[in-house]
């Protein structure tokens, strides 16, 4: 297998030692030093090459169907490496664009340790479109992870590091690598190799990346989990991950919530988790955009039940997914849901508006107020949260 040290002197004077590339230039630090990233199976530098700065893909332990994953990028028996002073060999390469900007995990934790709940929260947005199009493909990224993401300067998240995908030409096939343990559900083995190879470090991943957004501070307690908060292995009991699922249904967040529950499958295939994240992104089944209408008006959405779950559709339309645990209708443009153990008004948009943490029941809005239980105590609410004394 290739050295490092046998990459680096080839690409410190390539003249003569590419096939079709020419002369390459190692793009250097401010010290002098290679920009380089080493990971388990490829070192990958930054290089200029025909004036534009590019990824150089070098493999230190090559792995199978390279040709398959990147295409025309992969440049085969491209370098020379010298094993000898008089003797070498010719190795493969993948010749791609450099994307600009900081990897994901880098991002995140600057973010989480400045407190910059709005930025994570884009982070957590645009996180969700990403897995909604990987989840939706009939490949498979196979090593996602947040060092496996670049957060370009034009905003956008960029996966990298394809050298694990499945493609369904591998159909039937044993996976060459299970991922990192980090991000994968427990039970993966070398068997599992299919299209659904994202769904768990996907939901892990979002499930983090929205509870850091709720509470920054969740990276001063839980930042030495295996993952970005979370351990795979110590799920469901793990104490961050029981934190965050509370955090969620105490702020009326259900689709993070069902999201961060399907972590706890026995299995690596999340059912429903691309259904979840299409919802998430926007491209889903479920329009969480209410007509401008109020109780009077004829498009109220009304109660239905799906898969034991409640939600509320127009007869044109689903306006707010099938999320709730309960619900009662809406009167005076909100409506009581219960999420976990906790419940909330929200309003036709499917926003929370008044979370009631604590509450053992609470009843529809009348003239203002709606009446809920506390303590054992029949009190009232009005539509700021504030509660009354009956």
């Amino acid at each position: 297998m290739p050295l490092l040290r046998q990459y680096l002197a080839t690409l410190a004077d390539s003249r003569g030692l590419t096939r079709t590339l020419g002369e390459i230039e190692l793009c250097r630090d401010a010290q002098g030093r290679p920009l380089v990233s080493v990971g388990n199976s490829a070192a990958v530098f930054r290089i200029r090459h025909a004036g534009r700065i590019c990824a150089l893909r070098c493999y230190l332990r090559p792995p199978r169907h390279l040709r398959e994953i990147y295409g025309t990028r992969l440049l085969e028996g491209e370098l020379y490496l010298y094993e000898t002073p008089t003797h070498g060999v010719w190795t493969d390469v993948v010749l791609d664009d450099w994307i600009e900007g900081e990897t994901l995990d880098r991002v995140v934790r600057r973010a989480a340790r400045a407190g910059e709940s709005a930025r994570l929260h884009d982070l957590a947005a645009a996180f969700d479109c990403l897995a909604a199009e990987l989840l939706a493909d009939e490949r498979a990224h196979g090593d996602l992870k947040p060092e496996n993401i670049v957060v370009g300067t034009d905003g956008g998240l960029h996966p990298i590091d394809f050298d694990a995908a499945y493609l369904p030409a591998f159909a039937g096939e044993r996976s060459p690598e299970l991922g990192t343990a980090a991000y994968q559900h427990p039970a993966r083995t070398a068997e599992l190799y299919d299209e659904r190879l994202d769904d768990y470090p996907a939901a892990l991943i979002s499930t983090a990346l929205h509870a850091l957004a709720c509470d920054p501070s969740l990276l001063l307690r839980h930042g030495d989990a295996d993952g970005l908060l979370l351990t795979p292995q110590a799920i469901p009991e793990d104490a961050a991950y029981r934190e965050i699922t509370a955090l969620f249904r105490r702020r009326g967040m259900a689709l993070p919530l069902r999201i961060a529950e399907l972590l706890a499958s026995p299995t690596p295939h999340l059912c429903g988790a691309a259904a979840l994240f299409a919802l998430a992104s926007g491209t889903g089944s479920g329009d969480t955009t209410a007509p401008d209408t109020d109780t009077d008006g004829e498009e109220v959405p009304e109660l239905f039940v799906e898969q034991g779950r409640w939600g509320y559709r127009t007869p044109r339309r689903i306006v707010i997914p099938a999320l709730y645990d309960c619900g009662f209708d809406f009167t005076e443009g909100l409506a009581a849901v219960l999420l976990g153990d906790v419940w909330h008004y929200i309003d036709t948009a499917g926003r929370t508006v008044i979370s009631c943490p604590g509450c053992e029941a609470v009843k529809p809005f009348r003239g203002g107020r709606a009446q809920i239980v506390r303590d054992g105590r029949r009190r009232q609410i009005d539509r700021t949260g504030t509660e009354f004394d009956i």
